[in-house]
């Protein structure tokens, strides 16, 4: 009897193990009010200017998103990035 207050421990801490790494491996970063200032449709690729003043030149995940959002240099955006740091999302910013 002595033994299940530890067995459910042990599972609850391995649950909690597992959770974490879950959420962990969709990690993502954001950059807010980025702006373009490249666009390569044909290496997929896109160069933003961070906040900071530093420029970033980012493989896109899903080169659909480069006609969908009808981006163009000059645009303020919010990107995403996933775990491999490739643009996962855009979002383009009003003026």
């Amino acid at each position: 009897m002595e033994s299940y207050p530890l067995t459910i421990a042990a599972i609850s801490l391995l649950c909690l193990l597992l959770g974490v790494n879950a959420l962990a491996s969709r990690a993502t970063t954001t950059y807010r009010r980025s702006t373009i200032v490249g666009i390569d449709e044909t290496r997929r690729t896109l160069t933003i200017l961070t906040q900071e003043g530093q420029p970033w030149t980012l493989p896109i995940r899903d080169p659909t998103i480069l006609t969908t959002k009808q981006l163009s240099t000059g645009d303020q955006v919010s990107i995403e990035l996933d775990r491999n740091d490739r643009i996962s999302k855009i979002i383009k910013l009003a003026g």
